[in-house]
């Protein structure tokens, strides 16, 4: 902008920019010609002293000369327009102070003002210039000269007595130059064409000044318009600020003590101004505060100061923003303080509920997440004082979704609240009582002895796991509790929080309900679970997942129906790792996601290998149901590999339908329209089975093998076992055992009518390729050559569209 700015400036005073029109805004135009007109009005009057002057200085000059009968005409003529031009200038006067001045000059007028000026001025520049030549061809050199002084006077003074207007200098400056030249040139001296060059240099420099002249005016006009304008702005926001403002004026004398009552601007402005009535101590209206003590420091150092927000003492506790200066007087004597105050109790009070909800949680008026970093950086400076334990404590509750889900939001709320009731009921001497959002609370304690501090955490764990009433109903919802002791008061905040965590998640795979104190073993055991994450990502892209299958046995006929598809992990280092060593960590990263719809993948990729009435059945985990990519991989996978829907059976726990509900049995009826069959795993240890049972139509029931391992001394285990099996074939589904090793494991079920067997009596989990006693397995190239065939014959274009249209159809019923 300054860069531009300064360009401009070069520009305008460069004589390309001198001689440049000036922009003047069109509804300006009339006011600067009328003020031309008047500055130049003001000076006509010597512009005519000057002609007679000068015309009576020729005529004397050279009268004793040949041209003397000439110069007497010359002169009158010149007297006569001089006339003239005076009456004009009256007249044009005398009708300027009739006019009303709020009136605005007439474009018109002021046109042929200018216009009528310029012809004055052009006939007497016509009169001037005939001069040389009456008198220059009756002199001599010397005459000459003075003629040529007299010539230049004129064109100076003319020009710049008229500069204002430039079109009437030009015109009074060209004739009066050519006539000059001319006349030089008639005496044939060759030291006149100095003279004549001379002229034009005149002429030249004249008109540039006029120009420049007539800009800055133009510019100083400019300038004068824009600075008034902006002070009727200022002056119309003045008055809106008079007319609005709480502010009020305020002086003291040198000893502090206030010398005037302080007087609103415009308008009420409240009671409280008038608290800063003459003769009172400034100090002494305010509570002791630090800002007070500012304040106080100020004025004994007779230093300003600004926006100072001070708690008045008075009944209605209001709060004024101060600002103030030193005074002197005219000698340099300290003579007090002036300044403004201002009411901002209002805002005052917006800012304060603005910083509440800033650092407290709006529903249990604990503090925040927010208030509670600032705290432990706070209470982390002060050491742990000798014989106390201080710890954080990082709470969760175990079983708040479910009351959201069932009874509903607002009882959660309610729910919260009472829990905030119970800790600070519990731990009202706690250092910080927090809630993080959610269901999640931290609470920083201190106690005398770790017995003490640990009695005080049990007691607080079984306070909250008691039911809650919330609206005449019980609830059970207990809390698991993670606590970090605080060894030394300069532990880093964000690692005190990360123990805390990790101990809360040990607290969890506990069984919930407890509490658990953090130990270096959990931030090892965290480490490596992160690092199992990491090389979980890594196994993927390098190919060290393979799936093991396990047979599946017709009870009834010992032949091989079927197998189930068990992952298995190659690790670099660690070796062979079974799926209870990382599946739960695939969980917990989302990895599972990518790790199921690899094992589907792999599972129908193998499954071409098997004999086509085998089915193969594969874990699905609760957050695949919910990937939007899982009927597209399996719908593909199908279709890639040509193999028949119903030899697929995925195998679902009871957790994945405890999750969303409606949507994952939506779901499974959209897997189910495909032609896939689906199992219910580990029946039987969950809540809600028969529910589940009601709702969808499984195709099988897996009984867990915790039920089957007790069959041979367990009545209860033999009488359930028997029972699922009743309940299966009632609602014509098969049912399959797990965990049957043992011969008469297999005698019974097989006696009481189970369908399938599955265990390490038939097989352990094996490669597919170690399997191939029990039943006919093709290698991968025959496999190949069975599919090409099998493509060859135009079946695979058909099942691939007849699998999608499958899934579009319950896509739109389910939309």
């Amino acid at each position: 902008m300054f860069g531009h700015r300064k360009k401009h400036d070069v520009d305008s005073y460069s004589i390309t920019g001198v001689l440049r029109p000036v922009e003047v805004p069109e509804e300006q135009q009339p006011v600067i010609r009328a003020r031309q007109l008047q500055t130049v009005g003001r000076l006509t009057p010597i512009v005519g002293l000057a002609n007679v002057i000068n015309a009576a200085v020729v005529v004397m000059s050279f009268w004793n000369t040949p041209a003397a009968r000439l110069l007497g005409i010359w002169s009158v003529t010149l007297l006569a327009a001089t006339a003239v031009m005076l009456g004009a200038n009256i007249a044009s006067r005398n009708k300027h102070k009739k006019r009303d001045p709020r009136t605005p000059p007439s474009v018109i007028g002021t046109q042929k003002g200018i216009e009528r000026y310029a012809r004055f001025s052009s006939l007497l520049g016509m009169i001037w210039g005939v001069l040389p030549l009456l008198v220059m061809p009756f002199t001599d050199y010397n005459s000459q000269m003075t003629v040529s002084i007299i010539m230049a006077g004129m064109m100076f003074g003319g020009v710049i007595l008229i500069s204002r207007i430039p079109e009437a200098a030009l015109s009074f400056l060209i004739p009066i130059t050519i006539g000059y030249i001319v006349g030089l040139q008639l005496w044939q001296d060759p030291r006149n064409d100095y003279l004549s060059v001379l002229a034009l240099v005149y002429a030249g420099v004249l008109w540039v000044t006029t120009k420049w002249s007539h800009r800055q005016f133009i510019e100083q006009h400019l300038s004068g318009l824009a600075i008034q304008q902006q002070a009727q702005l200022i002056g119309l926001l003045l008055r809106d600020f008079e007319e609005s403002t709480s502010d009020w004026l305020w002086q003291t004398d040198a000893n502090g003590t206030l010398v005037d009552i302080p007087m609103p601007t415009l308008g009420e402005k409240g009671s409280s101004f008038q608290a800063m009535a003459k003769g009172g101590d400034i100090g002494s209206l305010f509570l002791p505060t630090d800002t007070k003590n500012t304040l106080m420091r100020c004025l004994e150092r007779k230093q300003g100061f600004r926006d100072l927000v001070l708690n008045v003492d008075n009944e209605d506790g209001a709060w004024w923003s101060l600002t103030g200066k030193p005074i002197y007087d005219t000698v340099g004597r300290f003579i007090g303080f002036r300044g403004v105050a201002s009411d901002i109790t209002q805002s005052k009070a917006i800012e304060d509920r603005i910083a509440y909800m800033a650092h407290y949680d709006p529903l249990t008026g604990l503090p925040n997440r927010a208030c509670l970093h600032e705290q432990l950086e706070k209470i982390a400076l002060t050491p742990v004082e000798e014989g106390n334990e201080r710890a954080l404590l990082w709470l969760d509750l175990d079983n708040f979704k479910w009351v959201n889900d069932t009874l509903g939001h607002p009882a959660g709320d309610e729910l919260l609240c009472q829990v905030a009731s119970r800790l600070n009921e519990h731990i009202g001497s706690a250092e910080i009582i927090a809630r993080l959002g959610g269901d999640e609370f931290a609470i920083l304690v201190e106690m005398h002895g770790r017995d003490a501090l640990l009695d005080c955490i049990q007691n607080l764990s079984d306070r909250l796991n008691e039911p809650y009433e919330i609206w005449g109903s019980i609830v059970h919802c207990g809390a698991s509790i993670g606590v970090r002791i605080v060894e030394q008061h300069s532990m880093d905040i964000d690692t005190l929080l990360k123990h805390a965590d990790l101990a809360l998640y040990q607290a969890k795979e506990s069984g919930k309900r407890t509490w658990c104190v953090f130990t270096p073993e959990l931030a090892e055991k965290a480490k490596a679970r992160r690092g199992i994450e990491l090389d979980l990502h890594r196994a993927l892209e390098n190919e060290e997942l393979t799936l093991y299958f396990q047979p599946q046995m017709c009870a009834h006929t010992g032949r091989i129906v079927g197998c189930e598809t068990l992952i298995r992990w190659n690790h670099p280092s660690r070796g062979l790792i079974g799926p209870n060593n990382f599946i739960q960590h695939a969980e917990d990263s989302g990895i599972i996601t990518r790790l199921g719809d690899w094992a589907l993948r792999e599972a129908l990729f193998a499954a071409r290998r098997l004999p086509d009435d085998m089915g193969i059945s594969v874990n699905i985990s609760p957050l695949q149901i919910h990937s939007s990519s899982l009927v597209t991989t399996i719908v593909n996978a199908l279709a890639v590999n040509q193999i028949d829907p119903s030899r697929l059976e995925l195998e679902i726990t009871e957790s994945v339908l405890m999750s969303d509900t409606e949507f994952t049995l939506d779901r499974l009826n959209q897997l189910k329209d495909i032609g896939v069959r689906i199992a219910l795993d580990d029946f039987g240890t969950g809540f809600s089975s028969l529910n589940y049972l009601r709702r969808f139509p499984f195709d099988k029931l897996k009984i867990d093998k915790s039920f089957v391992e007790d069959i041979d001394h367990n009545d209860d285990s033999r009488a359930i076992t028997q029972a699922t099996l009743e309940l299966a074939r009632a609602l014509n589904m098969t049912c399959t055992a797990e965990g049957v090793e043992t011969e008469s494991q297999k005698q019974f079920l097989t006696e009481i009518g189970c369908d399938e067997l599955q265990g390490f009596m038939i097989s352990r989990p094996q490669p597919l390729e170690k399997l191939s006693h029990l039943f006919p397995v093709l290698t991968q190239q025959e496999a190949d050559e069975a599919l090409a065939t099998k493509r060859a014959s135009g079946d695979a274009d058909t099942s691939v569209i007849q699998l999608q249209d499958a899934a579009n159809r319950r896509h739109r019923r389910m939309g």
